[in-house]
């Protein structure tokens, strides 16, 4: 699970694509920004002589609006408020560095004018304390960590909030959960305590505990997937750091970790093992490998009951050269398979980097994956009174390309280049719907559809009986992106900088799609680019 106190904040969530999108009538176009302007920001950080630190963001962004033409009449509509980030980190050493204290606090107000924006958060803050003490000589540490969040706003939002995919409070089987579509503001807590002992001897071993409450969210201005969750996690760790017979280290790592929500109802545990192996000329290879047993998902249904899903068998394999040499390879590889072959995934990853001068660095990374899940979620329908939960089987294929080049001119002076084509297409079949999701047996978890396409929907009729008709869009898709970045970056004194910053996206999204992979990547030529050039200015002081 992510740090608590590190995903506090996400510096994405500034300038972030716009949140609404206007409903369009058949006569209307609508030219809709890409991200939202950020009209300023300011950062300040430093350290004292005395072990005292901070560091203060703050950032203030505009409203943001679309341009709607309507037979040639324009219009205006406001698709994000103006909205004010704020951060403040402290942190304070003591005993030479031996116990720090540190705490934070953020906070996101959108000044929200119109009722169709309703369905954002208009104030949400949230703060946190965390402390690190380690003794004998660094050898044993204890951490702690305590946060906790306050949101509200329109009740449009606070259902919102209750019915996202971090907690789905209306889940008919979780009854520690308590939706409330009346609520004005959404509170709670998370936070962790690990002991171990690290950093000297062959062994080392941490125990820990780390929870959040199910109205716990951080994601105005941080980052969080998962709430309404209880996890305890032990890890053993043994490290060997000098030459043994060809190695020149190794370890190996076992972690076991078990899951609960907050009615203490148990979801999931799981076991990994890891192993690294350096050898005396640098090269080095990784492999780990984890098992799932059949666990309790409650968010596979999207707000409904909880469903027992197979166990997972996932292994991965990790080889490099020698990063020091002027060409450097490296392959990833990883493989996920299901129990009752439910599900299987599979990818590759070769890179390579060549350095032909100290002052010019290239690298090139390829990656390809196949996926099959034959419990991918499409859709909840409703069929009279009756909801219907709807699966399908996925047939998943993605390839990406990554280009870097890095060339110091100067000490002072360097330009950084980065560009990535990526493709995805999904293809849908064996469409199911769930019967029973905690049966004990696999295959009693549900029933099969036999569903007809009709146009760009399937249509369902269980039974032969007009009163059990139901439709749903066919999931299919083709999805593509080009983005790339060009730096140019002048330090202009010591620790102060300037940077000149080209950016490029091109995306496209068909659904129901029907293009293959290499399609998929040179029809994004074909794609009007959206470009953002922009200057940032650091300078660096001493307090």
């Amino acid at each position: 699970m992510i740090s608590i106190i590190s995903s506090l904040f996400y510096s994405r969530r500034i300038g972030h694509v716009a949140s609404f999108y206007p409903t369009l009538n058949d006569n209307e176009f609508i030219k809709y920004p890409d991200n939202t302007t950020i009209l300023g920001a300011a950062k300040m950080s430093g350290k004292t002589a005395g072990g005292f630190s901070i560091g203060v963001l703050q950032s203030l962004t505009a409203n943001e609006y679309a341009s709607i033409d309507s037979l040639g009449k324009r219009k205006r509509a406001i698709v994000e408020p103006l909205t004010n980030y704020a951060l403040v980190r402290v942190q304070q050493d003591y005993k030479q560095g031996n116990t720090v204290l540190g705490g934070i606090f953020t906070s996101t107000n959108r000044f929200i004018k119109i009722p169709a924006l309703n369905f954002m958060n208009r104030n949400a803050y949230t703060g946190g304390i965390d402390l690190l003490h380690q003794w004998h000589d660094k050898e044993y540490y204890v951490e702690a960590k305590l946060v906790g969040s306050h949101i509200s706003g329109n009740s449009e939002a606070m259902i919102g909030l209750q019915q996202s995919s971090a907690r789905y409070y209306q889940r008919p089987d979780a009854s520690h959960l308590h939706y409330d579509s009346t609520a004005g503001m959404l509170s709670g807590s998370g936070g962790s305590i690990k002991i171990g002992k690290g950093s000297k001897g062959l062994l080392r071993y941490s125990t820990e505990c780390t929870w959040r409450s199910p109205g716990f969210d951080l994601n105005d201005m941080g980052y969080m997937q998962m709430a309404d969750v209880i996890k305890q996690k032990n890890s053993a760790y043994y490290f060997v750091n000098k030459p043994v017979s060809i190695f020149r280290t190794y370890n190996a790592t076992l972690s076991e970790t078990n899951n609960w929500d907050f009615g203490l109802r148990y979801l999931s545990s799981s076991v990994n093992l890891g192993i690294y192996l350096e050898f005396l000329n640098k090269w080095a290879f990784n492999v780990s490998t984890g098992y799932t047993p059949q666990s309790l998902d409650t968010r596979i249904l999207r707000g409904g009951s909880a469903m027992l899903v197979p166990s997972l068998l996932n292994q991965s394999v990790y080889m490099r050269t020698d990063p020091s040499r002027r060409l450097f390879f490296e392959l990833n590889s990883e493989l996920n398979l299901s129990g009752h072959n439910s599900a299987r995934y599979y990818s590759i990853q070769p890179g390579i980097k060549y350095v032909p001068v100290s002052t010019l660095k290239l690298s090139a990374s390829f990656n390809y994956s196949n996926s099959r899940n034959d419990l991918q979620y499409i859709t909840t329908a409703t069929s009279g009174s009756a909801v219907r939960y709807v699966l399908g089987k996925i047939e998943q294929r993605t390839m990406a390309v990554t280009l870097r080049v890095d060339y110091n001119i100067t000490p002072e002076v360097s330009v950084q280049y980065y560009g990535s084509p990526f493709a995805t297409v999904g293809k849908y079949s064996d469409f199911k719907r769930v019967s029973d999701p905690r049966a004990r047996k696999y295959y009693n978890r549900f029933v099969q559809l036999n569903p007809t396409l009709n146009g760009s929907s399937y249509e369902v009729l269980e039974n032969g009986n007009a009163s059990d008709k139901f439709e749903f869009m066919n999931p299919d898709f083709d999805f593509g992106q080009f983005r790339s970045n060009l730096v140019f970056r002048w330090e202009y004194r010591a620790g102060s900088q300037v940077n000149f910053v080209w950016s490029q996206d091109r995306t496209t999204y068909v659904q129901p799609g029907g293009l293959s992979l290499s399609n998929g990547i040179s029809s994004l030529g074909d794609v009007f680019p959206n470009n953002i050039f922009l200057i940032k200015f650091n300078y660096w002081f001493s307090i």
